[in-house]
């Protein structure tokens, strides 16, 4: 259990870390003390989460106004997980780059702008209203923009100049649809949304939620709305790539949660979502079979996957809402794993590369954790890769969902094969060593991982479950004897792993036709910025139109 006063801490620790670093004065063991300052402020939320029973529904009413019209945070089972994923994400992020900030001269900086970007993706999770949760969202943007520009390079602020124009529209379209709801219901606090909205017709509900879609899928970065996502993961610093892969992205999920929570989730809303997520989940697996760059590779595929858990929370019951919440778990890990590994592989060898790395004849701590996250990825059991997957197909009633499912976990396959494949034996060669940091957080995660996948019974029981009975009346029962070996050979076990084989056939026919067509329509994959804008708004105008005439 944990007091009610302290959930207001698990915002407030990572902004006082940081302004204690700005006021601090500079002394021989001033780099030391910003170390355990900044590790403080990561790990004090993180025990305060662990300290909360998985049940418990804690609400925080700031300076004691009541709601709706304080500012309030709530911690439930579903803003429990999320916040927990943040703060290990962070946290391992963190230890991973602190041994090579000591010799940064814009550390400072680092650390500072770190500490609130963290903040403010807890604030995003634990915030009770939509205004609280888009101040939030705009402190985690701004931060991250500007975090996204470390490196310096020209290719590192395009990227980032892409991602803040992109966050800047999306901003934007949800203050709109901040502004209409409020207009329409007279309410921002979620607890009386829930309500009000259901009441509206489905005509305004309909345009509403529009303008909600454009910010949603541009931070889920579902397709058409995916265009910075590539640029900003392969030119961004390895620190900001893995946190843009496990948490930020996923805050466009849980909004969009939300928004079906409070009585946004019709049924012709969640049609429309479904339909952005199959071609999303299918058209992105396929478009990672064009690179070489490691990070390019892990970009498309984390679109892909994207697009399966929007759809998955489209069908919206309880039972795939329970997959969905199991593959936004296990994927936060072992993507994080993946994008930190190959930020060490371009540390030691300058290249993102897979013809030039030597996966395998590496630094072993480094050769094993990529094996591992590239096979949770791939969703070889006893992985936690694989219990995502499997339980997706377990409560999928619907053949074209299930197809898409299927199909989306082929490509993968295909595409860490090819990684696998194209890797030398002996690559570039260099002398650099991975710092203890570095190795402790791989090390960490790739035990998550395998870890995970071995409690999945637990996770199920203690994490999903909890986060379902904060959306629905009723969560599934989960038959949790042996769960763990029982699903590999149950029908949907075997049938998912059949696709691991069936990956690699695809990718043999797949290099074939590239013979005889060596491009893809690149206008397809990568647009410049100007095009971007052009084509939300032209599709927010098609979507307007649309609902007029549901």
């Amino acid at each position: 259990m944990i007091i009610e006063h302290s959930l207001a801490f698990i915002v407030i620790s990572p902004i006082t870390a940081a302004l204690i670093i700005r006021l601090m004065f500079k002394n021989k063991y001033y780099d030391a003390i910003r170390t355990t300052v900044t590790f403080l402020g990561l790990l004090i939320p993180v025990i305060f989460l662990l300290l909360a029973s998985p049940g418990d529904v804690i609400v925080y009413e700031m300076g004691g106004w009541e709601r709706p019209f304080g500012i309030s945070l709530i911690l439930d089972g579903l803003s429990r997980t999320m916040a927990l994923i943040t703060g290990v994400v962070t946290l391992a992020v963190y230890v991973y780059y602190s041994d090579l900030l000591e010799q940064d001269p814009t550390a400072d900086d680092y650390h500072f702008l770190y500490l609130f970007m963290t903040a403010g993706l807890y604030g995003v999770f634990l915030t009770g209203d939509l205004v609280n949760r888009f101040i939030f969202f705009e402190i985690s943007i701004l931060t991250t923009y500007v975090l996204l520009t470390f490196i310096g390079t020209k290719e590192s602020l395009r990227a980032s100049f892409r991602y803040f124009m992109l966050g800047s529209i999306a901003s934007l379209m949800f203050l709109t649809g901040i502004g209409l709801t409020y207009f329409f219901t007279g309410y921002l606090d979620f607890g009386y949304l829930s309500g009000a909205v259901e009441q509206l017709s489905l005509h305004i509900r309909n345009i509403i939620f529009v303008f909600f879609l454009v910010a949603v899928g541009v931070k889920l970065a579902i397709i058409p709305f995916h265009t910075w996502l590539a640029d900003a993961y392969v030119h961004a610093p390895t620190t900001m790539t893995a946190i843009l892969g496990g948490i930020t992205v996923k805050i466009g999920g849980y909004i969009l949660l939300k928004l079906y929570d409070i009585g946004f989730g019709t049924p012709h809303i969640r049609y429309m979502v479904m339909i952005l997520g199959i071609l999303t989940a299918l058209f992105a697996a396929v478009i990672s079979l064009k690179y070489t760059d490691l990070k390019r590779i892990l970009a498309w595929l984390t679109i892909s996957h994207m697009g399966v858990i929007a759809l998955m929370f489209s069908i919206w019951t309880p039972e795939s809402l329970s997959a969905g919440l199991l593959y936004f778990i296990n994927h936060s890990f072992y993507i994080v794993l993946l994008f930190l590994v190959v930020g060490s592989f371009g540390y030691i060898y300058g290249t993102h590369d897979i013809r030039k790395l030597p996966l395998m004849k590496t630094n072993i701590v480094l050769s094993s954790t990529m094996i591992i996250g590239l096979l949770a990825l791939m969703g070889l059991p006893p992985l936690n890769g694989f219990y995502s997957r499997w339980y997706l197909l377990e409560v999928i009633d619907s053949p074209v969902i299930y197809s898409v499912v299927i199909l989306t976990s082929i490509l993968t396959s295909a595409s860490v094969f090819r990684i696998f494949r194209l890797s030398k034996v002996d690559g570039v060669k260099s002398d650099k060593e991975l710092s203890e940091g570095m190795m402790s957080s791989l090390i960490v995660l790739a035990g998550l991982c395998s870890f995970g996948g071995l409690t999945t019974s637990i996770y199920l029981e203690n994490v999903v479950r909890p986060g379902v009975l904060s959306i629905f009346d009723t969560a599934p029962s989960f038959d949790l004897m042996g769960v763990e070996l029982t699903a590999l050979y149950s029908l949907h076990g075997v049938i998912f792993l059949l696709t691991l084989p069936l990956g690699y056939i695809f990718l043999r026919l797949f290099d074939t036709v590239k013979t005889k067509r060596p491009t893809l329509n690149q206008t397809l994959i990568e647009v410049d910025i100007s095009d971007s804008v052009r084509y939300i708004i032209i599709i927010l105008v098609i979507y307007l139109v649309l609902v007029n005439f549901l």
